[in-house]
């Protein structure tokens, strides 16, 4: 969140994206973070718990007193099964819906990119440098920007100097740049250090600017409803992909409980590496079979089902295994 907050912060630093508007586009990435951040915190939180239990006998200790591995599953059946309940709700209705804001919001946020954004007084440039906008000042209708300077340079390593009295911004052309209308006004055109400027006066001068796109364009599928991933392919790898995250959760939560063990005379951190190499490659099985379905490679039918079966499996296995003599 904080990386997505720095980025879109630069943006409107830059006059690509209006102020008020980053908190709002980073809430809506919120959904889509949370129900990957979630499971793998989850885990992490019963690795670093459990293994201080069970580095301090302390789990030796309720096990001894009657505590089963069936009461400490009751026990965390609360915590799990309501978490899980929220991933689902994450992954199936709240992150589909904010993507699809999102979506509706792109087009107002590049219509508002580049001058909407812009303060009297300061240089405005994009990322690359390739052209630098200022103004003195607002209109009293705050569209309407005065005593404009704007610079480019050329491919051809020319540089491009206009100055006019006024300036409006007006809606992107075809190929999507932003179009700023300069009137009354004056243009240069030459090389650096050489004396031979083309010098041009204008009632009415028309520059288009290649502002950087504010976010990424989400698909469609990721904004669409989740009872309407039916079509093709990739729909159907969406919709596994999203009953996937709440079975994540809750098997990825089984695992933890059954890789959190450690031997006598081992510290609590002992199974924090191997258990994320277990929860990673959970992940990337997942990941790797989503691909395999969109790309046809397998039919969608079996969805993500053999891989939440296998760690399914491997979790149940561990779990039976906790409280039993080492073998030797």
């Amino acid at each position: 969140m904080g990386d997505k907050l720095i980025h879109f912060l630069e943006k409107a630093a830059i006059g690509q994206l209006p102020g008020h508007m980053v908190l709002y586009v980073v809430l809506l990435r919120m959904p889509g973070i949370l129900q990957l951040v979630i499971p793998f915190a989850f885990y992490v939180a019963i690795l670093l718990s459990f293994g201080r239990l069970y580095s301090t006998q302390e789990m030796v200790i309720l096990q001894s007193g009657g505590m089963s591995t069936a009461t400490l599953l009751k026990w965390l059946s609360r915590p799990v099964l309501a978490l899980t309940f929220g991933v689902g709700l994450l992954s199936l209705w709240i992150a589909p819906s904010a993507q699809f804001a999102l979506e509706q919001s792109m087009d107002e946020l590049r219509t508002q990119t580049g001058f909407a954004a812009l303060q009297p007084g300061t240089f405005r440039s994009d990322n690359k440098n390739d052209w630098v906008i200022y103004s003195e000042g607002l209109a009293d209708d705050d569209q309407t920007i005065l005593n404009v300077f704007v610079q480019r340079t050329l491919e051809t390593g020319e540089e491009v100097t206009v100055w006019a009295e006024r300036g409006r911004k007006d809606p992107p052309n075809a190929q999507g740049q932003q179009l700023l209308s300069l009137y009354s006004g004056r243009r240069y055109v030459g090389q650096p250090g050489a004396q031979n400027f083309e010098v041009m006066t204008f009632e009415e001068f028309h520059i288009a600017l290649n502002v950087d796109t504010v976010i990424e364009r989400v698909t469609d599928v990721e904004a669409t409803p989740t009872l309407a991933l039916l079509d093709n392919a990739e729909h159907q790898a969406e919709l596994h992909w999203r009953i996937a995250m709440p079975l994540f959760f809750l098997i990825v939560s089984g695992l933890a409980i059954g890789v959190a063990p450690v031997k006598p005379r081992q510290g609590p951190y002992a199974q924090i590496a191997p258990g994320l190499l277990w929860i990673v490659g959970y992940y990337i099985a997942l990941i790797a079979n989503r691909w395999a379905i969109t790309e046809a490679q397998i039919p969608s039918v079996l969805g993500l089902w053999l891989v939440h079966l296998i760690f399914a499996a491997i979790a149940i296995r561990l779990i039976k295994q906790i409280g039993r003599p080492a073998a030797v």
